[in-house]
This record gives structure tokens, sequence and C-alpha cells, in this order.
């Protein structure tokens, strides 16, 4: 053997061992990190290797955390890759994440990849940039703001309702997703942008081409759960460009957004009551805080049922970059849309599949608000019935299977060590089927929510919108427009199950609303 074959030799047997070692170190460093949870005695399903339990998120997520959480506890551990998350229905837990020490708690999940203009977003915010935008979008939704929008809401339902009628004298079946969606549409850019774009007509707008794209994208996305739960994996869509949303739609919404901005800028006579002008004001420095006497009527009572205090500044003038401006209007149309569109669809679902139900909250309706004008904030605030069913639909249906925190500083709960940086799930659909909390959880039950049934019931059983200072500042527009749709719909038609109705609705996989299915329903018209 030649001196160069045994150094050949003697490398490749280096090169051999090398790689060995290399495996073996990964591996053990592999197991360290996917035993996070067994050292602290939580427990959670068995990881795989190098993939954790990442490859149960096939299935729709509500269902599998559902099966997570019935299965190991209030507190689960699972493992995104190697990115450890911490899922916790303990309500007591909860309340103390949420509401009692959110101020350890008040970031949500990191989503490390640029998402251009969005990037500002309240519900991407961290830190200080968060609490101060937070405290100038938060004026845009007290009573008086609602009630001076409701005009615009109950205009815009007169195509709706057109739609309703025209169907009845046809062979009556609808599909209320796209019926709904459409009203939902024409609201939030009216009330959002101040602009009149019929989407119930014009089916080609751009407007809502777009506004449907980027709404898909946000709840459909495997791009955005897998920048969501696996940070690990932002090198690579860094290295390749990738934005979280379609580049196109973004600019698309910018120049909407900016041109609305500069023609209202310019001339001061095209102010209107909407959210686009109140974050005008804020940026110009003219939005003041809400005050200590205006704290009840921000806050919705599910949100004050929970015992948050929260201290927003009346001292100073906070102020908003442009681009923080057009990223609130572009996620006022994404955030929007699904929540009602979601609601508004489920519930004539329930309506139509519990006909006693729907006849109670039509007597309610003949009672208080027969007749289109009689329609608006106060009248449905008058609603009972109507709310407690909107409560159910939201129980049951969810807009989203879950929410989520960061911990912000190492505490221990109920013996339960969480580490700072740790990623908290909150699974709201397994909450609000609980059968400890909710018997006969997929019951269509709108009883549950009279007033004594809540009074006698833990807040945190009821998680739609969040709790706490993160709670979705959005809700009560959000409620409003629904409730509004329902009292306008059933003035003049009842909602029945047709033939092609499916029974149960298809759900999707991120978000219970499938946007790939049809969601068809008969309408009977009333007089």
């Amino acid at each position: 053997m030649t001196v160069l074959g045994m150094i050949s030799g003697l490398f490749s047997m280096t090169t051999v061992y090398l790689m060995v070692a290399v495996v073996v170190i990964f591996f053990i460093y592999d197991y360290w990190t996917h035993t996070y949870f067994k050292r602290l005695g939580i427990p959670g399903p068995p990881p795989k290797p190098i993939f954790g339990n990442a490859l149960d998120f096939k299935r729709p997520m509500y269902d599998l955390l559902d099966e997570y959480a019935n299965k190991y506890g209030p507190v689960v551990g699972i493992y995104m890759m190697r990115r450890p998350l911490l899922l916790i229905r303990d309500l007591d837990m909860l309340r103390d994440i949420m509401v009692k020490d959110y101020h350890k708690f008040y970031n949500k999940f990191r989503v490390p990849i640029s998402s251009g203009n969005l990037d500002n977003a309240l519900f991407l915010l961290r830190d200080a940039q968060w609490k101060r935008v937070r405290d100038i979008v938060t004026p845009t939704f007290t009573g008086k703001k609602m009630k001076m929008m409701s005009g615009i809401l109950n205009e815009g339902a007169d195509t709706m309702v057109e739609k309703l009628l025209q169907s009845c004298k046809e062979d009556g079946n609808i599909d209320s997703l796209e019926l709904f969606g459409s009203f939902v549409m024409d609201s939030v850019a009216s009330c959002g942008f101040g602009l009149k774009i019929n989407s119930q007509k014009d089916k080609d707008h751009l407007f809502i081409k777009n506004g449907k794209r980027l709404f898909d994208f946000m709840f459909d996305s495997t791009l955005f759960m897998a920048v969501s739960f696996m940070p690990c994996l932002s090198p690579v869509f860094k290295f390749f460009n990738f934005s979280l949303f379609p580049k196109d739609v973004i600019q698309f919404f910018t120049d909407v957004t900016e041109k609305a901005v500069a023609l209202r800028e310019s001339h001061p006579s095209k102010q209107r009551v909407d959210f686009l002008q109140l974050l005008i004001d804020a940026k110009n420095g003219k939005s003041k805080m809400a005050s200590e006497n205006d704290k009840d009527d921000i806050h919705n009572k599910y949100f004050e049922d929970t015992g948050a205090e929260e201290n927003i500044s009346t001292k100073t003038q906070k102020y908003m970059t442009r681009e923080e401006l057009l990223a609130q209007g572009m996620i006022f149309l994404a955030g929007g849309y699904e929540t009602t569109a979601s609601l508004l669809t489920f519930a004539s679902y329930l309506l139509a599949s519990n006909p006693d139900c729907q006849d109670k909250l039509i007597a309610e309706i003949d009672d208080i608000a027969p007749k289109r004008d009689d329609v608006g904030y106060t009248t449905i605030s008058k609603m009972p019935y109507l709310d407690q069913v909107v409560c159910e639909v939201l129980r049951i249906y969810p807009p989203g299977p879950l929410t989520d925190r960061e911990c912000g500083e190492t505490c221990t709960y109920k013996g339960y060590k969480i580490e700072k940086g740790t990623q908290i799930l909150i699974p709201t659909y397994t909450i609000q089927h609980d059968p400890t909390y909710w018997p006969d959880p997929l019951k269509f039950d709108p009883e549950r929510f009279t007033k004594a049934n809540r009074e006698g019931r833990n807040p945190f059983t009821w998680l739609p919108f969040g709790a706490g200072p993160r709670i979705c500042i959005g809700m009560r527009f959000a409620l409003m427009e629904a409730k509004m749709a329902l009292v306008r719909s059933l003035q003049v038609v009842r909602f029945e199950i047709s033939p092609l109705t499916k029974i149960p609705p298809d759900v999707g996989n991120t978000s219970l609303l499938s946007k790939k299915s049809s969601y068809t329903l008969k309408v009977v018209q009333r007089h």
C-alpha cells in the first residue's frame, strides 16, 4: 500500500467517523429538545424525531387540538419541529395568562417573515408599538361610533334583502356564504374605507377579488401556518424572498388606502365617520384617547366580566405612522370579513335547522324592529334573544379554533413552570365544546346565554374573540354587523333546510369556515 493510499484511507475513515459523530450529536440534541416537557412533568403526544408533532397538523386543527386536550389533560406539551408549544385549557390558568398577569403574556406569536405594510398590522405588533397602536385604534369601536356607522350598515343591507326576495321568486336556494360574504365585503369597504363597491351585484370588482385573496391566504395558507409555528424555516423563506401575503394584493390595498387618505387630506369636506377617518386623525395627532368615562362603552361585557383592567392613557396624544395606518386599514378588511361572514353563514344554517329558535327570534324582531328603519345599534342592543342566538352560534362555530400568547417572563401556575419565550396555545373550540361547561355541546341552545345562565358560568368558557387587553377590538363592530344582517333578513324571509344543504356543513382546516364549500339553504318569503 502506498503512502498516498494510506492517507486516503485514513481520510475516508476520519470523514466517516466525523459524519457519524455529527449524526449522533444531532439526534442527542433532537432527543434533548423533544424531552423538554417531559423534564417539566408536562404530558403530551409522543414527538417524532426531527418533526416533533408537526405531521399531526395535516388534520383539521380544531379536531387535533380537541383530541390532544381531551387525551392529555388541561396542560399539554406539543412540538412543531423542535419548537415547544404549550396547549392550555385550564380556566384559572387562562384567566391569569389573559387578564390578571397579561403584562407577562401580551405578545402573540412572532411571525418571522416580512409581510410588507402588514408587518404593522395590530395583530402582528408587539410590546410598546402594539400598546400605542391599540390605544389609537380602540376609540373607533365605541358605542357612539357604532351608532354612527349603523346607518351605513343598514343601507348596505338593502341590496342583501333584494337578493333574498329575488331568490324567493325563483327556486328559493341561496349560497349563504356568498350572500352574506358579499354583504360583509360591502359593509367593510364602506365603514372602513368609505367606498361603495356593491359586491352583491358586481362580483368582478378588483376590491372584491383582492379582498377575497387576502382573506383566503390569511386563514387557509400553509405558509402562514408554517411560519407561525415553525420560525426555524424563516431563513428559507427570506432567502427566496417570500412574502407572508401575496405582494400584488398588498400593493393593491396600499394604493387604495393611499388614494383615500390623500383625497381626505386634500379635501376636508370629504371626511366621514368611519375607520379610515379615525386613523387619519390619529396619524395627524388629532385622535383623543379613550377616557375613563368611555371605558364601559369600549369594552364588551364579556371582556368586563373577566375583571381585566387596562390603563388607557388620557394624558398625551398618540401618533400613528403612515405605514401603521395603511396596515390597520387592510387588516380591518381581512379580519372583518372572516369573523362576520362565518358567523352569518353558520347562524342561518343553525336557525334553519332549529325552526323553534327561529320562530322565537322572528317574534322578537316583529315586536321590537319590524321595519327597515327600526334597525340600528340602539335597537339591536334591546334584543336579548338575538344576542343569545349570536353567542350560541359563536360557541359552536368560533371564527378560529384557537388563540395564542407568548410568555414574556418565567412564571409558575398550579405547579406548571412556563419559561420565558414559551408559546401558548388556547384551544377556543375545545373549551367551547367541553361537556363539563356545556352539556350536550353540539346542540344549538340559545338559552345557554340567558342572563341567569351567563352569571352562573365562568366567562373563560366562551372565548370566540379572546379575552383581556389582547381581545379582538373589532368585536363590537362584527357583532353589530351580524345582528343587523340577521334582523334585516328575518324581517322578510325564513331560512329552511334545502335538499341541497350539506348536513353538517363543511369546515376548513385552519378556520371552521371552508371557503371551498357551498353553504346552500332555502329562503321562504314571510309576507
